[in-house]
């Protein structure tokens, strides 16, 4: 029996939110898609996750202190921040406060895969679609 990776999405985007969950999922991960920071921490608190995509732009909270608090409960994850004003300093600040990785939205599908995988499997080769 194999195990599908887990991704938490956090974005409030519809559009973006779909081709998260239909790239994703068409590759074998299992999607869970959040819209608030509020719903986000308790899925991490609920369930195990591989990745959490965070939206740096939310409208109930910043995205770097839904990073924080993501960190907080779960030391280990894997956090992609993505954002479509991934400009100056935010790359710097989105990695100090927690963020494995950045994104800037929106993305090719095949660059949120490569992304994705390169945090997920860091040793992995990655062999495209």
């Amino acid at each position: 029996m194999s195990y599908a990776l887990r991704i938490l999405i956090v974005d409030d985007e519809p559009s973006m939110q779909l081709l998260f969950e239909q790239v994703l999922s068409s590759v074998g991960y299992y999607v869970t898609v959040v819209g608030r920071s509020r719903q986000e921490l308790a899925q991490v608190r609920s369930r195990e996750f591989d990745l959490a995509v965070v939206d740096l732009s939310l409208p109930d909270e910043d995205g770097f202190e839904v990073i924080r608090h993501v960190r907080s409960a779960s030391p280990y994850l894997k956090i992609l921040a993505i954002s479509g004003f991934m400009v100056g300093d935010v790359h710097r600040q989105a990695l100090v406060a927690g963020a494995t990785g950045t994104l800037l939205k929106p993305t090719p599908p095949e660059t949120l895969l490569h992304t994705v995988y390169r945090l997920i499997e860091p040793r992995g080769t990655w062999a495209g679609r």
